[in-house]
């Protein structure tokens, strides 16, 4: 076996046996969505001062790649003793190559220990991509969601990764139909206007800080965050992203829903839509704001003619999201975990 790297974002050869690999490891399953492969194109080529820097490399065997992976190490990213951390994204394996996808683990292992990382995550691009599928395999890949044969936990276990948390998502239909009407005095719900975008994007910026702020979320800068909205304008259904506001119209809550766009990649109507993030901001003292959001999503969405919606990632732990999905008779759909190894 032999392993290579690939020599920056204009390698266009070597960026072609990388993505080579997912192609052969899903060349006969109907679920994944070859478009997918589009986030390691635009992660690996956004090179921004100062932010992440992504090193992809390939495991080839008999002139033919059979494993790849990508080393994403971060500047702010801490674990929780405050030493840095590093990622593994992008992994991807042949089933008769899995020795070849552990010795390629070891490889990324050891160039973040060189650069002095502490502790690594797995799988985990950034804030929104991450998670290894251990459930539902048969469900439909969702937009900006993995997919992953079930062997991929193996693979990681057995190179001493561990599960540090598991996440559900939780599914709902047309059929459950009405949308209960929820209210909270003295706040009110609107949805996305991309004709003030300027003023939009410190919303999301400081909203998604402080909602998520601390654990192994990294905090963005106004400008990445900026990046992150520029890339969902192409296909944001402006309807689908709902603001809490108080009576000075102070944003306080934020659920970002975005359509699947990959059933249109593979020739649906887009009919169905996912829930990436819901919260509101840290300290706030009253309850309600994330249940009038997910009235007002809910009815929006019927009103539009979607008919189904995934809520992802919902830790284990976190209850509150549970109920809350549980009250608009969500059912469990997918899981994930999310691996972890000291260096």
């Amino acid at each position: 076996m032999d392993l290579f790297e690939v020599d920056g974002p204009g390698d266009e050869a070597g960026l072609s046996q990388f993505l080579e690999v997912a192609r052969r490891v899903y060349q006969n399953n109907p679920v994944w969505v070859p478009e997918s492969e589009n986030a390691v194109i635009d992660r690996f080529q956004d090179v921004q001062p100062g932010g992440a820097v992504t090193r992809l490399l390939i495991a080839v065997e008999d002139g033919r790649p059979v494993a790849r992976c990508g080393v994403i190490m971060h500047p702010h990213a801490r674990d929780e003793h405050g030493n840095p951390q590093g990622w593994l994204g992008f992994f991807e394996a042949l089933e008769e190559h899995r020795q070849a996808g552990r010795d390629l683990i070891a490889a990324c292992e050891t160039i973040m220990k060189s650069g002095g990382v502490k502790s690594v995550l797995a799988p985990r691009v950034d804030n929104l991509l991450l998670g290894l599928l251990s459930a539902g395999f048969d469900l439909p890949q969702t937009v900006l969601s993995s997919c992953n044969p079930p062997y991929y936990l193996e693979i990681f276990q057995k190179c001493g990764y561990r599960v540090r948390e598991k996440m559900g998502s939780f599914l709902f239909n047309h059929h459950l139909a009405p949308v209960p009407e929820i209210k909270l005095p003295g706040f009110t719900t609107r949805h996305f206007d991309r004709a003030n975008l300027e003023r939009e994007a410190v919303i999301f910026n400081r909203l998604q800080n402080s909602i998520f702020g601390g654990g192994s979320y990294v905090s963005r800068t106004p400008d990445e965050d900026r990046r992150v909205i520029d890339r969902f304008l192409p296909f944001l259904d402006d309807e689908l992203v709902i603001i809490a506001e108080d009576r000075a119209e102070n944003a306080v809550g934020l659920l970002i829903c975005l359509p699947d766009i990959y059933q249109a990649f593979k020739g649906q109507a887009v009919t169905r839509a996912r829930i990436i993030s819901i919260g509101v901001t840290a300290g706030w003292p009253n309850k309600g704001a994330g249940a009038m959001m997910a009235s007002h999503l809910g009815k929006n969405l019927l009103r539009k003619g979607y008919r189904e919606l995934e809520a992802s990632w919902i830790l284990s732990a976190n209850l509150p999201p549970q109920n809350l999905a549980k009250r608009f008779k969500g059912t469990p759909g997918r899981e994930f975990v999310l691996l972890e190894k000291k260096l």
